[in-house]
């Protein structure tokens, strides 16, 4: 079952590490491994200043968000699937994620979608490594398994920080019961 579109939330018993408290948004999900963005930890990086370091003069609001510890010079846009560029990835009906040479100047441009949130880094995952941190098989302990969700638009554009984080896990935990009662 593909997890591309849900969230994945770290568990209280993480502690202490870059994952403790994370909300990650899975943007995809297949045999060649799992990839995804930390919603819930801004940097304070403006995205006005962001765009001035990359020479496009910008009033646009917010911050960057750190995505996570991997590629974290690549920038992409976490949007609402009304919007779209020269790179976009559809990840459902919902949601669509965009990498684009141009997106600071389109942005700054007043071209944007309605809901958007901006990152700098990814999460990544080699082929079965992430099934295998949610089974708790290969060496990886099931007590720290990532919980799983739905995504909605508010809780992903709307919420920060830890207040994603424990929305995150009433959802997953709500969504849960309601599948063991079926």
């Amino acid at each position: 079952m593909s997890r591309t579109g849900k969230l994945l939330i770290a568990p209280p018993c993480v502690r202490g590490n870059f994952w403790s408290k994370t909300v990650i948004f899975v943007t995809e999900d297949h045999d060649r491994g799992s990839i995804g963005l930390v919603l819930n930890k801004s940097s304070k990086m403006p995205i006005k200043e962001f765009s001035a370091q990359h020479g496009v003069e910008s009033d646009v609001p917010g911050l960057i968000y750190v995505g996570g510890p991997v590629n974290v010079n690549a920038l992409t846009v976490l949007h609402s699937s009304e919007w779209e560029c020269g790179n976009t990835l559809k990840i459902n009906e919902r949601f669509c994620l965009s990498s684009s040479s141009d997106l600071l100047l389109r942005f700054s441009e007043n071209d944007r979608p309605k809901l958007w949130r901006m990152f700098a880094g990814l999460c990544a995952w080699a082929p079965n490594q992430l099934d295998c941190e949610m089974q708790g098989t290969n060496g990886y302990d099931h007590r720290l398994s990532w919980l799983i969700s739905s995504a909605n638009y508010h809780d992903v554009f709307q919420l920060e920080g830890q207040h994603q984080w424990t929305t995150s896990i009433e959802r997953s935990s709500l969504e849960f019961s309601q599948t063991a009662l079926m």
